[in-house]
């Protein structure tokens, strides 16, 4: 018991201190993830652009340590995909749709707004982008 506080508290000032890090000088801003509301997410996967999803909590703090790699892949993938939040806590209707059993999860979407890929838990980056460069979006 002792062990997981202690992990738990570790991951909560790690995920605090990432958030609140200030950014370098002559670095570019990250730009904004955005949380999706159900009738937002429907119109996105009809959008005919390829969405990348996080399925997770706001106070999820695998979900926090997953932030920087959204916004750093939202930032190279540019107008080539879309990358949201979606908060499952308060939509668990659209939860059990999506068949969302762990938080996170990332799910990407072809341009038919079909489910292509689907990973649960934190995704390092380098993975996350060699799976992106195997669909062919990077």
């Amino acid at each position: 018991m002792r062990a997981i506080l202690i992990c738990c508290s570790l991951s909560l000032v790690l995920a605090v201190a990432m958030q609140a890090a200030p950014a370098t000088s002559g670095a570019k801003p990250r730009p904004e993830v955005v949380a999706l509301e159900p009738q937002q997410l429907d119109a996105a996967l009809a959008s005919g652009t390829w969405l990348i999803v996080e399925f997770g909590g706001e106070h999820c703090i695998p979900c926090m340590h997953m932030q920087p790699v959204l916004q750093d892949l939202q930032a190279t993938l540019g107008k080539k995909a879309r990358v949201h939040n979606f908060w499952i806590q308060q939509h668990p209707e659209v939860a059990r749709q999506h068949r969302i059993i762990v938080m996170p999860t990332q799910v990407v979407f072809n341009p038919k707004g079909e489910e292509v890929f689907r990973h649960m838990g934190y995704f390092p980056p380098d993975e996350f982008q060699a799976t992106l460069k195997k669909l062919g979006i990077l």
